[in-house]
């Protein structure tokens, strides 16, 4: 029956929301991953595209346990990762978690407040920035105003005293002192549900060096170069364009209607730097997303992504842009 009423509350939803509007809905896991599975589905997110009316692309997200509101804001793209003005975040108890500030160019700007889940305020940050003529943003380090702990003491104020920072799903923890805004000493924390602790040491908010140890008790030394690294393909981007401009196999029916735009394929690069678990994210039709799962599935094994010296999977999403009228596949 529960199954029922919730399908029901997010079909009128829906519909609510984008009459006279284009909407569409996807469904998200706890960890952020999006399923099908209404079963599996924590939170469900809603894009309205703008209309005549409108001007802006609005998202909203929901908790499905009790349809409360978890998140809101304008985004400049349909798939709701870059932000404009003011975006907000809520517990699953309706006190609010967040409220930032965004550019047009979805740099995030200006003051951003923090809450504990019981509704008291947890931290202040400030987002320097200045628009040249040409309106174009220049931001600089954030500075930490103030930390208050849930009962509400303050323990860091003006950037000068204790401040814990957690990850939004709680993957990374840490915590130490700050003095006239930024890191000093040592700082400590875990990360990758604790199996991993680190120690780091920072002067004038410049990471000297750390120490990763996993749960055998085996420690991996980094710095400020190797603390965390993006994976790499062999060669650089400029080789995986080449690779995917010249083994991409255009379908026929997709020259014949002169398809134009880009697909885009996400997977996963392993802790090996084995790419894994494809799967289309923006398809293009006749063809052109299973051709872009074929040409990618062929790539060479990648440099794997690093977390404070550890490898780490990393999810990746390559667009290819197609281009029928010179039929040349590129970024």
């Amino acid at each position: 029956m529960r199954k029922i009423a919730l399908i029901i509350f997010l079909f009128l939803l829906t519909c609510t929301i984008g009459y006279g509007q284009v909407s569409f809905q996807t469904l998200y896991t706890k960890n952020n991953k999006s399923t099908k599975e209404l079963e599996k589905a924590h939170y469900a997110r809603i894009v309205t595209i703008p209309d005549q009316n409108t001007k802006d692309t609005i998202v909203e997200e929901y908790y499905l346990a009790n349809n409360a509101l978890k998140l809101q804001g304008k985004v400049t793209d349909i798939f709701a990762t870059k932000f404009k003005g003011k975006k907000y975040e809520l517990f699953e108890n309706g006190n609010l978690k967040s409220e930032v500030m965004y550019s047009n160019h979805s740099e995030q700007i200006d003051t951003a407040f923090y809450y504990h889940n019981n509704g008291k305020i947890k931290s202040i940050l400030y987002y320097p920035y200045k628009i040249d003529r040409k309106g174009k943003y220049k931001i600089d380090e954030p500075l930490y105003l103030a930390y208050v702990d849930s009962t509400g003491k303050i323990l860091l104020k003006n950037g000068n005293g204790f401040a814990v920072e957690v990850a939004d799903n709680s993957y990374t923890y840490e915590e130490g002192n700050y003095v006239n805004h930024k890191k000093e000493g040592e700082w400590r924390g875990h990360f990758n549900g604790k199996r991993y602790t680190f120690v780091e040491t920072f002067i004038a908010g410049k990471l000297i060096s750390g120490i990763t140890t996993d749960s055998l008790g085996q420690q991996t030394p980094y710095d400020s170069i190797s603390v965390g690294k993006q994976p790499d393909y062999p060669g650089g981007i400029s080789s995986l364009m080449q690779y995917i401009s010249r083994n991409y196999d255009f379908p026929r029916q997709a020259l014949t209607e002169g398809v134009n735009g880009t697909v885009e394929v996400e997977f996963v690069i392993d802790k090996s730097g084995e790419p894994r678990d494809f799967k289309i994210k923006r398809d293009l039709g006749y063809g052109t997303g299973e051709a872009a799962l074929r040409v990618t599935k062929k790539m060479k094994k990648w440099t794997p992504g690093r977390q404070r010296g550890i490898p780490v999977s990393v999810s990746y999403i390559l667009p290819i842009r197609l281009n029928t009228s010179t039929s040349m596949n590129q970024f």
